[in-house]
């Protein structure tokens, strides 16, 4: 026999699932009404078999269908995702992120120590910062769609592993101004400067004193928020596109300890989605001066196609990551990034 403890917890999850929809809860306590009407015919007056037997009857089918239309209402939009537009004010804004998530797509029988029990950073072990996306941005979205939406390759995608966590540690928004703000720190870092051959920014005169503070100094959220940094976009941009398409050979050293950018990347901060193709080369295709366009032009071209914002992160030690969620999606094609509950 199910004891209290059993029995309460299914009682809560029937009253979490038909509060799924309005319409489920109204046919329910619809149907418990009637079943009080029953109740109190049968006590009352019992020779009023007809309307007793209406209520009960009704009682219950209107009961049943509460739960039933919440299960059909599940199956159809299990979790609401975010749509284009509001990552796009999300991006203007830059929104406080609660939780990050961590996507890692490998093959199990060439790349095993991508394996969900097998990785100890975020990142490959020698770099300093790794890649990660907002997870509230991710949520709902089928996995292949959030490589994609995270401006990674969608191309015969085997497993992914996925580390969800709430942030504890500094992010960067992975913008123009992010980047560089990283580029500096990875730069003047003193027990690598042996392997720093190339610098895009410490001691190259990229920026003169007062800028350079002013860079370092945006560290707080209003920092990042695009009206608060449009003036300094064009320059910000300038170099970012610099360091990711220029450099000649060899490149520049930082790369070397910072997770790859992708192809697509926008130097506002976010990937841009191909649901048909693979992602864009940017740096090919575009002058510098479309590679940097302004907040206003790029909503207008990209707003349908924003994936995620991305962020830079520290290569944080993943056993070391309070309130951590890891997953193994070993069919990526069919899963998708769920919802973890109240954060």
């Amino acid at each position: 026999m199910p004891d209290l403890e059993t029995i309460s917890d299914s009682a809560s999850k029937i009253i979490q699932l038909i509060s799924v929809s309005p319409e489920s809860t109204l046919l329910t306590i619809f149907g418990f009404g009637l079943l009080i009407v029953a109740g109190i015919l049968a006590y009352w007056t019992p020779q009023t078999k007809s309307a007793l037997i209406v209520s009960l009857i009704g009682g219950i089918l209107f009961a049943a269908a509460g739960p039933s239309v919440a299960l059909l209402k599940v199956e159809k939009n299990t979790i609401r995702k975010m749509d284009a537009g509001r990552t796009f004010r999300n991006l203007h804004d830059n929104a406080e992120v609660k939780y990050v998530v961590r996507l890692i797509s490998y093959d199990p029988q060439l790349e095993a120590g991508l394996a969900i029990d097998r990785l100890t950073n975020l990142g490959a072990p020698d770099q300093l910062y790794s890649f990660v996306a907002d997870y509230d941005e991710l949520v709902g979205y089928n996995v292949i769609d959030a490589l994609a939406k995270t401006g990674q390759s969608t191309h015969n995608i085997k497993q992914v592993s996925a580390i969800i966590f709430p942030l504890t540690t500094p992010i960067f928004p992975a913008n123009a101004l992010g980047l560089l703000q990283v580029i500096v720190d990875v730069e003047k870092r003193g027990g690598i400067q042996t392997q720093l051959k190339k610098k895009l920014l410490d001691g190259t005169g990229a920026f003169d004193e007062e800028a350079m503070k002013k860079l370092v100094a945006r560290t707080s959220i209003d920092s990042y928020r695009w009206l608060n940094y449009k003036d300094s976009y064009p320059r910000y941009c300038e170099l970012a596109h610099e360091f990711q398409c220029g450099g000649g050979d060899p490149t520049y050293s930082a790369k070397a300890y910072i997770g790859t950018l992708s192809k697509d990347w926008h130097p506002l901060g976010f990937s841009i989605r191909h649901p048909n193709g693979p992602p864009d080369d940017r740096c090919k295709q575009l002058s510098p001066q479309k590679y940097c366009y302004d907040w206003e032009t790029t909503e207008r071209e990209y707003r349908d196609q924003i994936g995620s914002r991305v962020f830079l992160i520290r290569n944080l030690e993943i056993s070391k990551i309070s309130g951590r969620i890891m997953i193994d999606f070993d069919q990526p094609a069919q899963q998708v990034i769920p919802d973890i509950g109240a954060r």
